[in-house]
Parts: structure tokens; sequence; C-alpha cells
């Protein structure tokens, strides 16, 4: 005879099919939703890696996912991590929105920010840069050789978009650490 599969490896299933009513009953039935395949991801890790699986990640939650569960190894992290890795604004968003920690790093010791900014997922790194900023905005950044600079400071300047933000979470016990980030342009995409 086979093995029996347990609740939470059918769920597991459920989630990898996209299947939300399955996910619902297997939940009433008392499976559990931190299930973790020999990847080590759980249901919503999984979820969070794909982008037709946004409605089956937002179920998760719904049904009490743990945001900030962490899956061990070289390019892992929290499902944070993997959205971000992926460029899933939207499930970025819906991670951001439902208490995920941005500060958490993975054992390569990358926030989700770092992994979305090396990826090049732009509206990734707005939409946590958002969450996160103290200050964003456009500034002036003086550019030109120091000769020019006597003669007409005012000409050689141009707009950058500069964004602070904390490094770590605030405690009162040890000063904040923060992070310029600079831009030459506010760059904004439409879709991803």
């Amino acid at each position: 005879m086979g093995l029996q599969q347990s609740k939470e490896e059918l769920l597991y299933q459920q989630v990898n099919y996209g299947n939300v009513d399955g996910i619902r009953t297997l939940r009433g039935q008392g499976a559990g939703l931190e299930w973790i395949d020999k990847e080590g991801k759980t249901p919503l890790m999984l979820a969070c890696m794909r982008p037709d699986l946004f409605d089956v990640a937002k179920v998760l939650i719904e049904l009490g996912a743990n945001v900030n569960a962490y899956r061990p190894g070289s390019h892992c992290g929290t499902a944070l991590h993997h959205a971000a890795k992926k460029g899933l604004q939207q499930t970025v968003h819906l991670l951001l929105s439902h208490g995920a920690n941005p500060f958490i790093p993975n054992d390569d010791c990358n926030t989700a920010l770092e992994l979305a900014r090396e990826k090049g997922h732009v509206n990734v790194v707005r939409a946590i840069e958002g969450r996160l900023c103290l200050f964003c905005g456009w500034m002036r950044e003086n550019y030109a050789p120091a000769f020019l600079d006597a003669i007409a400071p005012q000409f050689m300047t141009r707009k950058i978009w500069a964004v602070v933000l904390p490094r770590e979470v605030r405690t009162p016990t040890r000063p904040l650490k923060l992070e310029i980030a600079i831009y030459p342009e506010l760059q904004v995409l439409i879709g991803t």
C-alpha cells in the first residue's frame, strides 16, 4: 500500500494547483499552513514565487499563514524574499501590508529590497522603499568639475531622486542606522 499523504501535504499540492476552494476545505478540516517541502518551502512561499498564485497567497494569509516564515539556505529567505526576487510587485504589497518584515536578511545576508535591486525589479524596489522610507524626493546634485563650479555653480546641477531608509528596526537603545539611495531619475514602470 502507498503512503497516506498528510492534510498539510495535500494543502501544499492544492496551492501548487491554485485551488483556493481545496485549500479552504483542507484548512477547515484542520490542515496546518506551515508544512515544509523537501526544499524548505511553505505553501505561502510557493504561492509567492508565481504570479498566477496571487489569489492563493491572499487566501493563505487570510487563513493565518506566517508571512515571516524563514527558509534557510543559499538564495532562500522569507516569502517576501521570493516575491521580490521574482519581481511580483502585487505580492510584495500584499506581504508588506500583512506584516512581512523587510529587514530580515536571508542566508546570503540580503534583504528583499537588496534582491529586488540586484534583479532590476524597479517597481518592487519602489514598493519596498515606499513602505520603509523616512524621506523621498527630488534633490539637486552638483556635478561640474571644480573650476567650472567656481564660475557658474547654478548651471552645473541636475535633479536626482533620493530615498532615505532605515537599515534595521528602530530600537531605543541604539542610534538608527540609515541608508540613502540616490537614483539619476525617478524610475516608474507600469506593469510587473
